[in-house]
């Protein structure tokens, strides 16, 4: 993911009134008895977290040729909407819809104009939420901007799955519009915030997607000339040391060596090799099956060239 959304405001309409007068009951009425009587208690926002989580673990369930059933991922998305409508500012339940979203734009076969309106909206939901957590760390008393937003639970998230919409949203816009729009400068400055809050969060998640922008950006003058291929393995090397055994990072630094540093092919196989061969993690079954499959492609290809 190295370009790795549409603000919908999630418009809460209340019950509509019935538009027929009731008609004044009787005195001798008897009015109605038992449970069914009442209205149903609406689900507060972690009884809905704690379904949608439940939906989201079954995501990959019933995939084929690497493409997931939208069934599982619609239902937790569906639930996660519903959660914000009862915390709309909980930001751990918004990332939580972020990642959900992301799965379903990148894993479920989308359309291109799926894509669009899903990054879209992602990206866009995840940037006001960004701007108003900087805007609250610059006026925290006595703290520095990293200190006010690690007070901020599921402030890593939120600045992960942002720059992952903002990247998924380049892509379908092509590298040289996207970064000529600004997107690759946006990218790093999310993907050091989770390097700051957290370098080791999502295994170095920071370090990988800063790691696989420098390695992958176009260097424009004037706009990504600090773009540098020497950083972006530098930078999957550090993602490596913190979780070595990540298929993305194991992928992405194979990708790097290849393109930036030739001389050290082999390197780069054996990278390859680990993740070919690397056993799905059970809760990113579907993901870490992509990159596995990628690793024997390239791998393939290059012993078919030697």
């Amino acid at each position: 993911m190295v370009f790795t959304s549409l603000l919908t405001l999630f418009a809460i309409s209340s019950l509509a009134p019935s538009q027929t007068p009731s008609p004044t009951p009787s005195p001798t009425a008897v009015p109605a008895e038992g449970p069914a009587a009442l209205p149903a208690p609406s689900p507060d926002a972690p009884t809905l977290v704690l379904e949608a989580d439940a939906h989201f673990a079954q995501r990959s369930v019933g995939a084929i040729d690497e493409v997931a059933n939208r069934h599982e991922i619609d239902a937790a998305i569906d639930l996660y909407r519903k959660a914000r409508i009862s915390s709309p500012g909980d930001v751990e339940i918004l990332a939580k819809l972020m990642r959900a979203l992301h799965f379903r734009g990148a894993y479920t076969g989308a359309s291109l104009e799926e894509k669009k309106a899903i990054f879209e909206e992602g990206r866009k939901l995840g940037q006001v939420t960004v701007d108003r957590l900087e805007a609250e760390a610059r006026t925290a008393p006595a703290l520095s901007r990293i200190e006010a937003l690690r007070l901020v639970k599921g402030a890593p998230a939120l600045y992960l799955w942002t720059a992952g919409h903002l990247g998924e949203w380049g892509l379908v816009r092509g590298k040289f519009a996207a970064a000529r729009s600004g997107v690759a400068g946006k990218l790093r400055d999310l993907a050091q915030t989770v390097i700051d809050l957290d370098p080791v969060y999502e295994g170095a998640a920071g370090y990988r997607l800063l790691g696989r922008l420098h390695s992958e950006a176009p260097k424009i003058p004037f706009i990504t000339g600090w773009v540098s291929h020497g950083k972006g393995v530098e930078y999957l090397r550090r993602a490596y040391e913190k979780a070595p055994d990540h298929p993305v990072t194991l992928y992405f630094l194979a990708e790097a060596i290849l393109d930036h540093e030739p001389a050290k092919k082999e390197e780069a196989l054996g990278f390859l090799e680990r993740c070919a061969n690397h056993t799905p993690r059970p809760d990113a079954a579907l993901e870490d099956a992509r990159y596995s499959r990628l690793a024997q492609k390239q791998l393939g290809e290059l012993r078919s060239a030697s």
